[in-house]
């Protein structure tokens, strides 16, 4: 079955659908598309943009018992990490938490396909993220402002618009 933005929408809480549209609306106008796919728990959506025909996923959304997450692919934080440094404790400890990038860190191999996770520094600290879990937050009232900041951050890093 094929399931749309609109299918998707339906399914996110009340509090969260004006942060969804909203973000739906950047994407838009950077000339992103959405991919909307059934789940375990809702929907998963991945928000990309076509570079030599080939899909770069920008965000995801995914369900989970305890909400509505977001997973940022911010491969160019490099660029605009000192945005790190004002993220409330909860989103940095989620960043610290993230696993560290088997790659970057040369402790073991990680999957072939692996294009490696993220160097970056918060609050003058060096880290060597995972891509799959560096930038994975809930969405809250105390998030929602910090995702868009990263998101506008890394629209504009890869020039779309």
């Amino acid at each position: 079955m094929v399931y749309t933005y609109e299918d998707f929408l339906q399914s996110v809480a009340e509090e969260d659908r004006a942060f969804v549209e909203q973000m739906h609306a950047r994407f838009l106008e950077f000339d992103c598309k959405a991919d909307v796919k059934e789940a375990k728990q809702g929907f998963a959506v991945s928000y990309y943009y076509l570079k030599e025909k080939k899909k770069i996923v920008i965000m995801n959304y995914v369900f989970r018992k305890k909400g509505m997450l977001v997973r940022i692919y911010a491969r160019h934080i490099d660029r605009y990490q000192q945005v790190l440094n004002c993220l409330p404790e909860a989103m940095k400890m989620d960043v610290i938490k993230g696993g560290d990038c088997k790659r970057l860190t040369g402790v073991s191999a990680c999957s072939p396909t692996c294009t490696a996770g993220y160097e970056f520094e918060m609050d003058g600290k060096k880290y060597q993220k995972c891509k799959n879990s560096a930038f994975f937050w809930l969405v809250s009232s105390d998030s929602k402002d910090f995702i868009l900041q990263i998101l506008e951050n890394e629209l504009r890093a890869v020039k779309l618009k």
